[in-house]
């Protein structure tokens, strides 16, 4: 019993998501009905890119899609206060001063900025 519940759930799951696609998708779609072209068109899209790192009190990330900004986000491991240097290409760079144990993020806005250096600094300025 517990085998046919798992089946069944899953081919509602399945037919719920091409329900949902179809019904979302241009009519030259909308006809072709297996679940492969389903999971083909969708894996066509295109992915995100994050970028993860670490310094020695710093771990920080930020996605790379270069349209119009990016956001690093970052979080200080450490108990005493650091710099967070961020030189970001077609955009202004930016030192944030982050007490310890504190996170936060900041958006970088420009034409297709790219993040170029993430350094821990020990003072701004």
């Amino acid at each position: 019993m517990r085998i046919r519940a798992k089946v069944t759930l899953t081919v509602a799951s399945v037919a719920a998501s091409m329900f949902a696609y179809s019904a979302a998708a241009p009519a030259s779609f909308a006809t072709t009905g297996s679940a492969e072209s389903v999971a083909v068109s969708t894996g066509t899209q295109q992915a995100l890119d994050v970028i993860r790192g670490k310094t020695r009190c710093f771990s920080y990330s930020y996605g790379d899609d270069g349209t119009s900004s990016v956001t690093v986000y970052y979080h200080n491991r450490c108990k005493h206060s650091r710099g967070l240097k961020i030189r970001v290409a077609q955009a202004s760079d930016k030192c944030i001063w982050v007490r310890g144990g504190d996170y936060g993020s900041h958006k970088f806005k420009g034409p297709h900025p790219t993040v170029q250096s993430i350094k821990e600094v020990s003072h701004c300025g």
